[in-house]
């Protein structure tokens, strides 16, 4: 009959931290008197290398003590026997792990009512429970799990002061501990950018800030423009407001910035869109004729975002008008006069008038061509005359022919 193994006391799978001694007690077997150099122990790591171990004997309960010191994160398998007996269920196991291989990082300022996010990666730390704590647990925080041990956990604060991040690792404090991410209240910023959406280059654009509660702020304004930073100039202060103005230079996107307190406020990054009427061409526009289209070209290719408005008027009164896209900006424009006078076009560019205009169109008669007028029959030998009407007509281009027609009597 086979003798009884050994037996290990509590569990005999154990999670372990690392470069601190590991401790695993077995019974001998049932009135077995033994000594600690008649146990054989080995301890095997990860790698396969054999980890060295010490084996006393308890005198208070009687147990085998084996203790060794792991440095290398994973599996330990643990086995001891005593004269060919073994462990009782199998060999002990070791699952060591490092809290000092966590790694936190992305721990930036947030903002009250934004969702806050950082990274843990715990790939290296081996395995063991993950405690992640804000503000001593006042403040709920939710754990992504990305895979490989990594994990992204966010966060939203809703008070305007420091936030610590406590995290623990199967009861260790992570090494860094506290983490802190400072939190500003960008809502007590306020601004209006609506009357940036469309700026004219050349010409100074401004906004106004306000910060509500009164105490210390530190603002930081910047625009970008279509070829680099712009200068700002900020005045004012922290009671009656700031006042924030730049000059556009050139015609495309500017992008504008704010930040309170190094965060950015909200509605920034704002673009605002400068444009230049004076880059809109009109085509040249010749005389008219009554009941004949006229037409010109309207050609903003170059002067950016915008909406183009183009009347044409006679006598006061707007007349229809057509106008035809022909790509990037440029419009074949049409009118069919009613009346002969002159007629006034006037092209605009978000509200601004365009070089040339107004422009003045003088419109001639009708297609009808002369129009004649006679006096009437006439006595013989007497002169007779009639009255030719040609609006813009020259007297070199009229040629008259009278012919008679004889009336016999019988």
């Amino acid at each position: 009959m086979s003798s009884p193994g050994l037996t290990a006391l509590g569990e005999s799978t154990r999670l372990v931290p690392a470069n601190l001694p590991a401790v695993f007690e077995v019974l001998p077997p049932p009135g077995a008197s033994i000594r600690g150099s008649d146990c054989v122990a080995t301890v095997l790591s990860p790698s396969k290398a054999k980890v060295s171990a010490r084996v006393t004997h308890e005198s208070s309960n009687g147990a085998l003590r084996i203790e060794f010191v792991p440095s290398e994160v994973g599996t330990h398998i643990v086995e001891a026997s005593i004269g060919g007996t073994t462990l009782i269920g199998g060999p002990l196991i070791a699952k060591v792990y490092d809290s000092s291989l966590i790694q936190v990082t992305d721990v930036n300022g947030g903002v009250v009512g934004q969702p806050c996010q950082f990274r843990v990666d715990a790939s290296a730390a081996g395995e063991g429970q993950l405690e992640i704590s804000i503000n001593e647990g006042e403040v709920p925080n939710h754990v992504q799990v990305v895979g490989g041990g990594r994990c992204l956990v966010s966060f939203t604060p809703e008070q305007a002061k420091p936030h610590l991040i406590d995290i623990k690792f199967n009861g260790e404090t992570v090494i860094g501990c506290p983490f802190v991410c400072s939190v500003a209240d960008t809502s007590r910023v306020l601004l209006n950018l609506s009357n940036l959406e469309l700026i004219p280059v050349s010409r100074p654009a401004s906004f106004h800030i306000t910060v509500s509660g009164g105490g210390a702020a530190e603002l930081a304004v910047s625009v970008r423009g279509p070829q680099g930073e712009l200068p700002v100039r900020v005045t004012g202060d922290i009671h009656a407001g700031f006042t924030a103005e730049f000059t556009p230079n050139h015609v495309g996107a500017h992008t504008i910035n704010v930040e309170y307190n190094g965060y950015p406020v909200q509605g920034t990054p704002f673009v605002a869109k400068s444009y230049d009427a004076t880059k809109v061409a009109v085509g040249s526009v010749s005389k008219g004729t009554v009941g004949r289209p006229v037409q010109f070209t309207v050609d903003a290719g170059d002067a950016g975002e915008g909406n183009l408005e183009i009347t044409i008027s006679a006598k006061g009164h707007n007349i229809p008008t057509q106008v035809h896209p022909q790509g990037n900006a440029k419009f074949a424009v049409s009118f069919v006069p009613a009346e002969p006078c002159e007629h006034i076009i006037n092209v605009s560019f978000n509200k601004m008038l365009v070089p040339g205009c107004p422009i003045t169109v003088t419109i001639n008669g009708g297609t009808t061509g002369p129009q004649v007028s006679l006096g009437g029959p006439g006595p013989l030998h007497m002169p007779n005359s009639l009255v030719i009407n040609h609006a813009g007509g020259r007297l070199e281009d009229i040629e008259v022919n009278v012919e008679g027609r004889r009336r016999l009597l019988y």
